[in-house]
């Protein structure tokens, strides 16, 4: 199964100039636990819900530090036409969660570990029923 056929669409997306406070609320009224920093049309980064954490444990003010300031600027992505699998093992490889796709620097969605998890235990019982009815 390929990424584009169980992407996130829905991408929440904000400026590298909102605050720490206006990710955090979007991420809330939203229910996602990461928030991808665009410049115009541009990837330039992405914070998740840990992030914001560490940075409000260090004392820092949410209402002063930008998100274009704590963004994650080296960004993991992953095509529309990568397999299910192959995202897993990239995700594995460099310890993120969540892979922003992009094709042609053009974001066309997003996928969580849990998007792959459900998707690849599916594909698994699967190849077990197949191998079961084989031998029967």
């Amino acid at each position: 199964m390929l990424l584009k056929d169980i992407m996130q669409k829905n991408i929440v997306t904000l400026s590298p100039e909102s605050t720490l406070r206006d990710v955090a609320r979007l991420m809330k009224e939203d229910n996602v636990g990461c928030v991808v920093i665009m410049n115009g049309q541009r990837l330039k980064g992405i914070i998740t819900d840990r992030d914001i954490g560490c940075w409000v444990a260090e004392g820092k003010d949410p209402n002063k530090v930008t998100a274009g300031s704590i963004m994650k600027r080296h960004v993991i992505i992953a095509t529309p036409e990568m397999s299910v699998f192959e995202a897993s093992k990239l995700m594995a490889d460099n310890k993120v969660r969540r892979l922003p796709v992009v094709a042609g620097n053009k974001l066309y969605g997003l996928v969580s570990i849990s998007d792959l998890a459900s998707i690849i235990e599916a594909e698994v019982e699967n190849f077990f029923h197949v191998e079961e009815a084989y031998h029967h």
